[in-house]
């Protein structure tokens, strides 16, 4: 088991901080607090408020939503947790995920004794991070050496006495009797969201209020005005996230529709998720022989390339399979993400399983059904229900951009190109009446 050193929590100041990234009944939950020089760790998970007796699993969302609530008194706030990882080490349980991103969660460096923070990513199960440093990104077990760190959460706003959000930086300094920032010695997390080239998780030097950003060798520095639109994570101490249901938080109005997919990140072998997950054609599926008709969309990335695949109920553990490449995936797959089934009532969309030709329109103003997608240079993925030559069905990946699908099958990855692939069907989501997806 990975050391976990205590921290303790000082008094808040303007440059301490917590943060909580909401997923409607699902909340993501970390926390961070002052520490000094030496590597420290801390506790992070996510809980599902709708259903008390859940398995606690890690959540995210980008959701961020202002609560009027009045909300019961927490209990005195405690720890965050980091877990210690070498690069290339098995990616740790119940992550902190980024604001609005698939594959980047909030991580912890030491360089020369001092704290810097960047981001880590899952790749094929293992951790891989980057973090600026001067001029040059550092990336890589040559680079970074040892260990870094990976924030988790672990509990609920009951229990651990605080949860998390995102606000802009500007905001600061609103609210600190009920607010604590997330940072280490003068390094606190800051993410650049409208960033030319894509979102970027940084730090910022608290001291000369310099934000520095890594990617493709490179550092970038931001200073001045541009940093007040920019997020900070923020832990919040009273009462809970909005829309909670637990029994400590007063019943408010309904609150605002959930419209993102939300990703559970689990593991390969633990204990079968309690709460719901998106099931292949909402069916029982006509499998494959020796082929679990059970099957659940599930997403996993390799050298930080997007794969569609399946989970299954295995004697109540998740098994997995997942096709790359022309190979077939089921063992040794460690860290993947889980698409959760939103209830009903939390929800501004519905989950349909609709004809290729549905997902392949790229006229907004024509659009009905929008496709659950991850998009990368190589294609945009999508899971997707294919109906094999023999009758067979078996849920796999969709590349609609270069009309390409891929299932696992009897253990091996079998592949379809042109108009083969339009009689399958892809995962869409359908706006309910009055909602709408930002484009």
């Amino acid at each position: 088991m990975e050391p976990i050193l205590s921290v303790k929590a000082l008094p808040f100041q303007p440059n301490a901080a917590a943060t909580c990234i909401k997923k409607s009944c699902f909340y993501t939950l970390s926390l961070r607090w002052h520490c000094g020089k030496e590597n420290q760790a801390i506790k992070t998970t996510i809980f599902d408020h709708s259903s008390p007796s859940t398995t606690h699993q890690s959540i995210t969302s980008s959701t961020r939503v202002t609560s009027t609530q009045v909300a019961m008194p927490n209990p005195a706030p405690k720890e965050d947790t980091w877990a210690f990882n070498p690069i290339g080490s098995p990616f740790p349980d119940n992550p902190v995920k980024v604001l609005g991103q698939q594959n980047m969660y909030v991580a912890l460096w030491y360089k020369n004794g001092k704290p810097v923070h960047g981001y880590a990513w899952n790749d094929g199960g293992v951790v891989q991070a980057s973090f600026p440093y001067g001029k040059a990104e550092l990336t890589g077990k040559v680079d970074l050496g040892g260990m870094i760190q990976v924030l988790q959460y672990k509990g609920d706003h009951n229990s651990l006495g605080y949860w998390y959000e995102w606000i802009k930086y500007k905001d600061r300094f609103e609210k600190t009797d009920e607010r604590q920032l997330v940072r280490c010695g003068d390094s606190m997390p800051i993410l650049w969201v409208n960033r030319p080239g894509g979102t970027l998780l940084g730090y910022l030097n608290m001291k000369t209020e310099e934000a520095y950003f890594s990617q493709a060798g490179k550092a970038e520095c931001v200073v001045g005005k541009p940093l007040s639109e920019m997020m900070i994570i923020i832990r919040n101490l009273k009462g809970g996230p909005p829309g909670c249901v637990c029994a400590s938080c007063p019943k408010g109005p309904p609150p605002v529709l959930i419209m993102l997919n939300e990703w559970a990140d689990i593991r390969m072998g633990d204990p079968w998720p309690g709460y719901r997950t998106v099931r292949a054609g909402d069916k029982t599926l006509n499998a494959t022989a020796g082929d679990c008709a059970e099957q659940h969309v599930a997403l996993w990335y390799v050298h930080g390339e997007p794969v569609m695949g399946r989970i299954w109920n295995n004697g109540g553990k998740v098994a997995a399979a997942f096709g790359w490449n022309g190979k077939a995936f089921t063992d040794n797959i460690g860290s993947i993400q889980v698409l959760v089934d939103l209830p009903e009532q939390v929800r501004g969309y519905d989950y349909l399983w609709r004809p290729w030709s549905d997902a392949a329109v790229y006229d907004k103003n024509s659009r009905v059904y929008y496709p659950v997608h991850v998009d990368h240079v190589k294609g945009n993925i999508s899971p997707c229900l294919l109906t094999l030559p023999n009758g067979k069905e078996a849920l796999g990946k969709a590349d609609i951009r270069n009309e390409r699908a891929s299932a696992v099958v009897a253990g091996k990855d079998e592949r379809f190109e042109g108009p083969a692939v339009h009689k399958f069907l892809v995962l869409c989501r359908k706006p309910k009446p009055g909602q709408k997806f930002d484009e």
